[in-house]
């Protein structure tokens, strides 16, 4: 009776203790994360190790290293461009060694199991050259058009990376037309040698014997034709085309499509990583030019999001901006996946990190404190940013959608079905209880829908009750400070 007693007691503790981790499931860490941070691999100014020690310094739960993957410019000049060419090439991690810099990070990650330490690289898809070597107008254009890759595993997959400079990763498979880049200096070659061998007269002797002497002139033009068809051989090879090459001023956005794909295909995430910079240089005769590309965001699909801090709220993020563009096609079916909101730091050789962390951060939400949970929540939209001076004391504890006849709450990232109108809660403080005024924007579809204006520590609950037009729409919320503000990620409404 006694043992019977135990193993009952011993099962409902068990049980007990299933139901508490279940439960506790459902609650979402806050991690906060720093993201888009060069080291001195490629072109930053700190270690991994010293990134490591200043981002725990700073309460900075994950970290996202985004070195350069090639940091590689071309130009050669026609009509033997892979043989008359100038070449510049910095420091990258296609340089450092893929393979290393990965391990470099596995073991930085293995010294620091309480904090969580992702690779990921800044990557320049492509770039073009206008105008003419040596003159007033020459210039690198769009090498400042930047997207963030984060997820990808394998040394293989960043080997290939479809990047101008990277032959590997844009070389199209074999067609019967590469049989031309080949065949034609071999004719030139074949034509070189019977140049080569020509003889001033026919005669023979009775056995068959040439006797006339060779031809200098022939030969001449047969050394010149040898020489050429060698050259052709080695500017050819290995006798196939690219996608793309910085040689194509018109490819528009097929380029970083085609990056985003692959990268897509593979498991990984893609994030423009400041849209709305224009950068502008002269580096001796050449110019360097890359205009703001914030429409990009329109005219790209399937990539994950954007950087909308420091570089992506004026004309992408605010309310009524390219990103209510975005998520209003995703509402409509005209995008197979919404476009989420990261906060980048952009942190490469200058300034100080410390105060980087401090104004800018992502915060996760995450069930459990992994990498593939943090992976999962920046790709799925689980996500806050902030920024300014405020951003590293304040919490939003909540901005969800409840369905009131259920219970059931979905927060940012998710979807909720409904058949009644939407009510949202938001709440949220500053650590050490500060009491601080803030503006409160609830933005509806891109519009905005409300605002409140209290103080901080906040609890509001709004019931929605205006009428639906449209089968799914979503909400996003915005905090102003005196010197921060907060940007969520939206929360989607299907209704049935």
């Amino acid at each position: 009776m006694r043992r019977d007693l135990i193993k009952i007691l011993s099962l409902s503790l068990l049980a007990l203790h299933s139901l508490c981790r279940i439960s506790g499931a459902q609650e979402l860490i806050q991690a906060p994360a720093a993201i888009h941070i060069s080291s001195t691999i490629s072109d930053g100014k700190y270690s991994i190790s010293e990134i490591v020690r200043i981002a725990k310094q700073n309460n900075i739960k994950i970290v996202v290293i985004t070195d350069r993957d090639l940091m590689c410019w071309e130009y050669g000049l026609w009509p033997l461009r892979n043989m008359i060419k100038k070449t510049v090439e910095s420091n990258s991690i296609f340089k450092y060694g893929i393979s290393r810099y990965l391990k470099k990070i596995e073991a930085a990650q293995k010294a620091n199991p309480d904090l969580i330490l992702i690779a990921g690289i800044e990557s320049a898809p492509f770039y073009y050259w206008q105008g003419i070597p040596f003159g007033d107008n020459f210039t690198l254009k769009d090498w400042h058009k930047h997207i963030l890759v984060i997820g990808l595993e394998r040394a293989e997959d960043y080997k290939n990376l479809p990047i101008v400079g990277n032959r590997r990763g844009l070389a199209l498979p074999f067609r019967p037309k590469n049989i031309f880049y080949l065949f034609w200096p071999v004719l030139i070659l074949a034509a070189g040698f019977l140049c080569f061998r020509k003889r001033q007269f026919n005669y023979q002797d009775l056995h068959g014997n040439r006797l006339g002497p060779y031809s200098r002139a022939w030969r001449i033009l047969g050394i010149f034709l040898i020489i050429a068809g060698l050259v052709s051989l080695m500017n050819n090879y290995p006798f196939c085309e690219v996608k793309f090459d910085q040689y194509q001023a018109k490819a528009g956005i097929a380029p970083y499509q085609n990056f985003i794909n692959y990268v897509r295909q593979r498991g990984g995430l893609t994030f423009w990583a400041h849209p709305e910079a224009a950068y502008i240089e002269t580096r001796g005769r050449v110019k360097i030019e890359t205009p703001e590309h914030s429409l990009d965001l329109l005219r790209a699909c399937d990539y994950t999001g954007f950087a909308v801090f420091f570089e992506g709220y004026e004309k992408i993020g605010h309310p009524g901006g390219i990103w209510d563009e975005t998520l209003k096609e995703y509402c409509r079916g005209q995008r197979k996946s919404p476009v989420w909101a990261i906060a980048g730091l952009s942190f490469d050789a200058s300034g100080n990190l410390s105060e980087y962390m401090q104004d800018v951060r992502t915060v996760c939400l995450i069930p459990e404190f992994n990498k593939r949970e943090v992976l999962k929540a920046l790709g799925e939209g689980r996500a806050y940013v902030m920024r300014g001076a405020r951003s590293s004391r304040f919490i939003l504890d909540k901005f969800v959608i409840k369905d009131t006849s259920s219970g059931m709450e979905k927060t940012m990232g998710e979807e909720i079905t409904l058949k009644q109108k939407p009510q949202l809660k938001i709440s949220g403080h500053f650590l050490g209880g500060t009491n601080l005024p803030c503006k409160i924007k609830l933005i509806k579809n891109g519009a905005i829908l409300e605002t409140f204006e209290t103080n901080s520590p906040f609890e509001i609950t709004y019931q929605d009750e205006s009428d639906e037009n449209q089968a799914k729409i979503y909400y996003r919320v915005e905090i102003e400070f005196k010197d921060s503000l907060l940007v969520t990620n939206p929360i989607f409404v299907k209704f049935i």
